[in-house]
């Protein structure tokens, strides 16, 4: 049977937001016995009204950025994994050492980039290799020669697309955005708090204000690629996977976003952190996958506080 994997706290920041609904429904019932005289609500509704519409202004810039920058990894991401199957169904051709060779570098490739969806940089290393295996290719005839050429063409194609991962995993938004958004987020709530005295400001205190703050958390799951195309990155890589008759790697960090089936071989990998790196295990999915998986996870932290004391 079936064993549902959890995650601990390895949630998305969005979920926070019943929290903060729970808190400002708290500060609501609580903060009736707080009295503060002299508030023209007039200038309050004037305050809210100009706040209200930078806040929507710039949570729209901001947005349209972060998706912008989604759009454009996932564009990229294809293109990656078309040149890479390129690359390892060239390779089958031009001798068996050279496509045992590329096919290693393609897995360590996907595994590098899959567990460092962040730091994209982390697959320079296997990319770069490449070139150093040139030396293992087959020419015997002018067919193979061709077919060195079309490979040698496609691995130039395939660096400028590396690149630009890199460079749009890094990405972020500027600090001064942030900032600002913070600070309008924060004064369109205090504004709705001092607002509040009837039942419907009250309400809307509590619902609009737990808006605000779903609207900061999930720019920072966007923004920190938890949400959208790092699922398209984990799908290119099944297809890797299976391409190279290689098992399904998986850090064990974001298994509760995959399917596993039964009775299949994969490759999870667990972060040692006394180590500072991660460990890889071949695990079959039955019903004791998940207690294996929560003992390898539980010996490594058990190790790291023994080193530590």
């Amino acid at each position: 049977m079936n064993q549902e994997i959890k995650r601990g706290l390895n949630i998305y920041l969005y979920y926070w937001t019943v929290v903060a609904l729970l808190v400002f429904l708290v500060i609501n019932v609580f903060s009736e016995y707080l009295k503060i005289p002299n508030i023209n609500l007039d200038t309050i509704d004037l305050m809210i009204s100009v706040v209200s519409f930078l806040f929507g202004f710039l949570i729209s810039i901001s947005f349209s950025m972060i998706l912008t920058r989604v759009s454009a990894l996932k564009e990229s991401l294809a293109i990656e994994t078309g040149r890479l199957v390129s690359l390892f169904l060239l390779s089958k051709h031009l001798g068996k050492e050279f496509n045992d060779k590329i096919k290693e570098k393609i897995d360590d490739y996907t595994i590098s980039t899959l567990s460092n969806y962040g730091t994209y940089e982390s697959g320079r290393e296997m990319v770069y290799g490449i070139s150093d295996d040139l030396k293992y290719m087959e020419l015997k005839d002018k067919k193979q020669t061709n077919i060195a050429n079309s490979f040698l063409y496609i691995l130039g194609e395939f660096e400028p697309t590396r690149e630009r991962l890199e460079y749009l995993t890094s990405g972020k938004l500027l600090w001064a955005t942030k900032a600002v958004n913070y600070t309008l987020g924060g004064l369109l709530i205090f504004l709705l708090f001092l607002n509040r005295g009837t039942p419907f400001t009250n309400v809307m205190f509590i619902l609009l204000s737990s808006i605000v703050a779903f609207i900061l958390l999930i720019i920072e799951d966007y923004e920190n690629l938890r949400i959208g195309d790092y699922i398209a990155n984990i799908s290119n890589s099944e297809q890797l996977f299976d391409l190279i008759e290689k098992e399904r790697y998986y850090p064990e960090k974001i298994l509760s976003r995959v399917k596993l089936e039964e009775g299949r071989k994969y490759r999870v990998g667990v972060y040692d952190k006394a180590e500072k790196k991660e460990k890889i295990f071949v695990l079959t999915y039955n019903s004791h996958f998940s207690s294996r998986l929560k003992y390898l996870i539980n010996k490594f932290n058990i190790a790291r506080r023994f080193k530590g004391s």
